[in-house]
Formats: structure tokens, sequence, C-alpha cells
């Protein structure tokens, strides 16, 4: 089977924001779907492992914030590849909270969705939750208009992302063959997993102590590789 046919599927972007007691944690998904109109509905899958999921599970109710072409990178790296068991994804992101205290984002948004879930449906990997839409709003960008929605497609083909293995349409990377034409690049060093790059000299890095972690997705120092 040639899973690539999966990529010619379209996505979305998106930061699932919900809460664990006076906590908020989040993750990105690329799976948000209107499933009805009367009433609003969605349909959200999320990985079991994700400790989000089980957060939602316990408060039936989450944020969608819908990423714009303006998102920052560092939002995509902090939300998609580490987690909020062990760390507050919003500390160094502008968020606010929808009308119910879900937290969503400010910046590199089209707007939120507040959600309301019915039920979900344990599959496989992941869980599918149903959800009610309750509010939802447009966010304007500092030249008053709205910014394109993300796609899974220009994420991969512009940004370069790389997708988390949580993802649903996670399909693991073959080894690239063709060696790419090189470009300058400020830093010395690049997370090989979230995209990270190291801004001081080879000679620095490689100084650096040898538990020394990636501080966007937290892996270790071995998973960085040279520009």
């Amino acid at each position: 089977m040639d899973v690539k046919a999966l990529f010619n599927l379209s996505y979305g972007l998106y930061v699932i924001g919900a809460r664990d007691g006076d906590r908020n944690v989040g993750c990105v998904v690329n799976t948000v779907t209107q499933a009805t109109a009367t009433p609003v509905t969605l349909t959200v899958c999320i990985n079991k492992d994700n400790y989000t999921n089980a957060c939602i599970k316990k408060t039936k109710e989450f944020a969608v914030s819908i990423l714009s072409e303006a998102a920052k990178e560092n939002t995509i790296a902090v939300f998609g590849f580490s987690s909020s068991k062990d760390r507050d994804k919003f500390a160094n992101t502008a968020y606010a909270l929808t009308p119910s205290g879900m937290p969503y984002i400010k910046e590199g948004v089209t707007g939120y969705l507040q959600c309301k879930v019915i039920n979900f449906v344990d599959h496989f990997t992941h869980t599918i939750f149903i959800a009610e839409v309750t509010e939802a709003e447009n966010i304007s960008n500092a030249q008053g208009s709205l910014e394109a929605p993300m796609t899974y497609a220009y994420y991969h083909k512009v940004i370069k992302g790389k997708t988390p293995k949580n993802a649903s349409s996670y399909v693991a990377e073959e080894k690239e063959t063709v060696k790419k034409e090189t470009t300058k690049t400020e830093g010395s060093y690049k997370c090989d997993i979230c995209g990270y790059i190291y801004t001081g000299s080879k000679e620095e890095f490689e100084k650096l102590p040898s538990d020394y972690q990636c501080p966007i997705c937290r892996v270790p120092k071995d998973m960085f590789k040279p520009l």
C-alpha cells in the first residue's frame, strides 16, 4: 500500500486547549471536522497518549484554536512535540480564556471554537471526540483582517514542518537519499525532531553537557544535526 496517497487528504492545523484542574493543557491536532450544522458539532481525533486526551474526558470541554499561516513555528513545536504532563505549554504563549474557561491562542490564529463533549469513541490508538460548538469567534490580525488558515500541506511544503508521532496522519518518514542543496542558516545545529535551531557556534554546541535537551521538544543532544 502506498501510504503517501494519504498525503492528498485535506487537513487544517489546530491547537486543542483544555484544563487539568487549575492548569492549562493543550496539543496540536490536524483532525477537526464539522459534522453537523444544526446543532453545530465537530469531530476531533486525539491520540490516547496525549495528556490532553485524558483531561478532556474529565472536564468534557475544550477549545479549538484555528492556526493561521502567520502562526509561529515555535508554537507548533511546543504544542506538538512536548507533553502537558510536565510542561506549561501556554507559559510563553499569548492566550485568553473562552467564556467557559478553556484556553485558546490569541496570535497566529483565525479564531477559536468553544466545545462541549457530547460523546467519544475509542478508535485504535486515538479517541474520536464528538462535541457541540457552544461559542465561536474570529480573531483579526494587527491590520484588522483575517489571516489565511494554515493547511497541513502549507505546514509541510512551506514551513517544512514534521508530523508528531501522535498525530492521526503520522507516517514514518523515509530517510532521504538525495543530497539537499546547502543554504546559509544562522546557527550551527538543528533539532531533528521539532526544527529548533541552536544559534551558538559549533564549538559552543559541542561543549554543552551530554544531558543537554532541546528547549522546545526536550529530546537529547544526539538528536541534533549539524547545519
